[in-house]
Parts: C-alpha cells; structure tokens; sequence
C-alpha cells in the first residue's frame, strides 16, 4: 500500500520499508528518475543510534536541530537489507544508488503512528517529480486520482493544513566525525 500523509513539511508519499511493488510504484506515479533515492523515516533517535554510523554527539546535535532536517548517514542494516535477495524476491530495482541514506525522523503522532505498523517508510514528497511540494491535499487527490481511486494509494489524516510558509527540511551530512556540516539543500 502507497500512503499520502502530512509531515512537518509537506504531504509526502509513502511506503513500508519492506514493500518493493509499492516502493516501484512510487517511482511510477510520481514519474521519478529511478537514479533519485527515497528517503527514509524512522520513528526517533533510537534508530540512529542503532542503525547509523553517527555518532553520539552528531546524534545529540540533530536532537537540538531547530529546523525540519534530512540527515544523510551510512546504515548497515539498511544496505543489507537492500541487497537482501531470497528465492521468492527480487533485490531493489535501483539499489545501487543508495551510498548513504537520507533519513527523517517521526515527529508528529500521525509519522509515528504509521511507522509503528510498517517500520520504518521510504518517502519522498507528494507530488510530480520536480513540481514544488505539495501542501494542499485537494491538489494532491486531483493529482493522484487514478491511484486513489484505483486503492493503490491511500491518503491518511487529509484534514490536516499545513502551513505552506514552512519551507522544505534541510538536506545535509557531517563531515567525517565532525559537527561540521555539508550542506545538500539549505533552506
């Protein structure tokens, strides 16, 4: 199942983790090069902690960040998984350009909630690819239309409004060990 839910930025279209056929689908629908990576969204700090090669104080900086933000990290488990093949599946259609992960955390109870049934989510904002973000939810029904109707898409919480002066969350990495950043995107 392909989800559309509201963030602290804009809506976003999304998926379970483990959900390949929709993780395609997503690329499909919104007409995405297959060479852009998803983002990932976990459900706190605790995951970084445990399945990032940050560290504990580069943990802690992004813990006191005041600014939406898209961290990109290395992740073990996340890049087995992606090369994880059985008898019955294919691997990741594009799983090769995913030298690091962008990563989002959870921090409204409808990301959380999600995340608990399908742990963690591929998500990308929901639009068309290279469109602008989308913050109203009519737009996006009209834009996805076939999809909803279809049940392949499902939007959840659509009575949320987001505040469309709320710009895109930062994109970036540390350098090295370092609280330094680099910045991807800088709003």
């Amino acid at each position: 199942m392909i989800y559309i839910l509201p963030t602290d930025t804009c809506f976003w279209i999304a998926c379970a983790f483990d959900d390949k056929k929709s993780y395609e689908k997503i690329y499909k629908i919104k007409k995405r090069n297959s060479l852009k990576p998803l983002a990932i969204m976990v459900e706190d700090f605790s995951w970084l902690e445990t399945h990032s090669t940050l560290t504990p104080e580069q943990i802690d900086f992004l813990k006191q960040y005041e600014k939406p933000f898209t961290i990109l990290t290395n992740s073990d488990p996340i890049e087995l998984y992606l090369n994880f093949q059985d008898e019955h599946e294919d691997y990741y259609f594009n799983k090769d350009i995913y030298s690091e992960i962008a990563v989002r955390i959870a921090n409204n109870p409808i990301e959380k909630k999600l995340i608990k049934g399908v742990w963690p989510i591929w998500l990308t904002s929901a639009n068309i690819s290279d469109t602008g973000e989308n913050y109203n939810i009519e737009e996006i029904e009209e834009e996805f239309e076939y999809y909803i109707e279809k049940g392949v898409t499902q939007i959840l919480w659509a009575k949320t409004i987001l505040d469309e002066d709320v710009p895109a969350s930062d994109v970036f990495r540390f350098i090295d060990d370092s609280l330094e950043l680099e910045y991807v995107r800088k709003n």
